[in-house]
């Protein structure tokens, strides 16, 4: 039986809060909540992943910026990731938490589609995890050649037609796995 594990990336108050909310910020905020409380109530483990700059950065660890949103549901029982760069694996501790619960299976959302959890959707297929990005709970910003939207729905298109290792990537909306994962 395949034991999973929820992994939110950088849904933190820079990213979600200000002038320039990310694309659907607030229903992306309300589909994990949605999402990680179903998961608890099945036993998952629910992993939160923050990024962090320098002391002096705009995300030094601490600051309002860096926090998660105060609509996001974060419980005492779920673990805390710090990383530095976009690959949520790469010099943390992930890995080996989720061996250690003998996790197979992973369910990613958060923020940004195209640059953090396009990389550790990746690396989560290449250490061989069985990996789904939640369709409709990843975002970002408009960049100057493409609106959020454009890149959210590019995004999916990508993970859905492609592998690294022939296991490919699966995309799936929350509704779906809500139905499936967690019923």
């Amino acid at each position: 039986m395949s034991r999973v594990a929820i992994i939110v990336i950088d849904v933190q108050q820079m990213f979600f809060s200000g002038p320039s909310p990310a694309y659907r910020s607030e229903a992306v905020i309300d589909g994990i909540n949605r999402l990680t409380s179903a998961a608890r109530k099945a036993n998952a483990r629910v992993f939160f992943v923050q990024h962090e700059s320098g002391a002096s950065g705009p995300l030094a660890r601490g600051s309002d910026p860096w926090q998660l949103p105060v609509a996001l549901v974060r419980e005492p029982s779920d673990a805390s990731i710090y990383k530095i760069v976009g690959d949520s694996f790469h010099e943390t501790p992930l890995a080996d938490q989720l061996g250690q619960s003998d996790i197979d299976s992973v369910l990613i959302c958060g923020y940004a589609s195209e640059f953090c959890v396009n990389a550790t959707a990746r690396r989560a297929e290449l250490l061989g995890l069985r990996t789904t990005v939640v369709a409709d709970l990843h975002t970002t910003q408009d960049k100057p050649h493409l609106t959020a939207d454009k890149i959210v729905e590019h995004q999916n298109f990508v993970w859905s037609n492609s592998s690294m290792t022939g296991k490919g990537v699966k995309v799936r909306p929350l509704a779906d796995i809500l139905q499936t994962e967690f019923a």
